[in-house]
């Protein structure tokens, strides 16, 4: 559709903007949609709308002076995250003890950028920092990202990018600046070309990757650029392919010496309840596990290489904040290969 002075009169008998100069409306794609959306059906429309009509229209206005955003837009920037979502962020603390809990401020996530098929919400940490969260297909949580206030100085650029849910589904990368050296971003994707990023609130974003270079970010991933005032790059951030090639999760896992998977109890995460895996060193033929107070307890290696043990009921709290190992040995005794391990909560205390 056409932005026209037709159009515009049109808006301005709805909710009168005398005060923005007509040079000031947004003559974006984003613009566009909105007043597709806002006055599309302008031949039919009622000359006097209710009033409830016509504040949805005056905050769907784009006015490119103030910065406006897409989520500003569509009218959900600053809203509050539905509830799906407050507890999926809040889930980042499940099972873990409170010297390492978050304590996101769920109830007052809030919408912070988004775009036709996706929103991102964040939640602020006490100590400064921040949670965000992608949501697609409505309020389908897409998995939480938390930055504390002691590693907000380690990036100047925070980034989220889902694996689509399926291969219609939006294909979204978002984020926050967290460096004010960094007066805009780009997204350069793995097809030479790029796009610019538009902040939302507290310099939040979230681009939809566009259909011409879809099929290069599946494969090829893409590239975050925070720029300078001087039109220079202060940092950028690597994208991975975002093809999910491994739906279930095992393809590296034989590339690794010895990989182990902990299997611990979702409501105590200091509690290390087992351990599985698979030896993959050819000469190895015994396994132990190595507690942290030094003792140790065989672990049978199956033909094929896997392994499962279950610890003891009474060891489940020794590697709650110890860590022990998994050690290999060819038919000589030799160790040829090593794996610390510990709970789930004290990995998280690990630099």
């Amino acid at each position: 559709m056409t932005i026209t002075d037709a159009v515009l009169e049109r808006v301005r008998s709805v909710d009168p903007i005398a005060d923005v100069d007509l040079d000031q409306w947004s003559t974006s794609d984003d613009g566009r949609r909105v007043f597709d959306r806002v006055v599309g059906a302008s031949v039919v429309a009622p000359r006097t709308p209710p009033r409830h009509r016509a504040r949805w229209i005056a905050g769907a206005a784009i006015v490119t002076g103030a910065l406006a955003t897409a989520a500003a837009a569509s009218g959900i920037l600053g809203e509050p995250a539905p509830e799906k979502i407050r507890s999926h962020i809040a889930a980042v603390d499940d099972g873990l003890p409170d010297d390492l809990r978050l304590d996101p401020d769920v109830e007052h996530a809030r919408a912070v950028a988004s775009t036709a098929s996706a929103v991102l919400y964040a939640a602020d940490l006490q100590d400064g920092g921040y949670c965000m969260e992608v949501a697609t297909e409505g309020d389908q949580p897409r998995g939480a990202v938390c930055v504390t206030v002691a590693h907000l100085d380690d990036r100047a650029l925070e980034v989220t990018a889902p694996i689509p849910s399926g291969t219609d589904s939006a294909l979204v990368v978002a984020g926050r600046v967290n460096d004010e050296r960094v007066q805009r971003v780009e997204i350069r994707y793995s097809n030479g070309t790029t796009g610019e990023v538009r902040l939302g609130l507290d310099r939040f974003w979230i681009v939809e990757v566009p259909v011409a270079a879809r099929a290069a970010v599946l494969a090829g991933g893409a590239e975050i650029a925070g720029i300078g005032a001087d039109g220079i790059d202060v940092a950028t951030l690597t994208v991975p392919p975002l093809a999910d090639d491994d739906p279930d999760g095992t393809a590296r896992d034989r590339a690794q010496p010895i990989f182990v998977s902990t299997i611990s109890d979702g409501s105590d995460l200091t509690l290390l309840l087992g351990v599985e895996g698979s030896v993959n060193v050819a000469d190895a033929s015994t396994l132990e596990l190595v507690y942290p107070d030094g003792t140790t307890a065989p672990i049978a290696i199956a033909p094929d290489g896997s392994y499962r043990f279950m610890i003891p009921d009474d060891r489940h709290s020794d590697f709650a904040d110890a860590w022990g190992r998994l050690v290999a040995r060819n038919a000589d005794g030799e160790e040829v290969a090593s794996l610390a391990i510990s709970s789930v909560a004290n990995s998280h205390r690990a630099p």
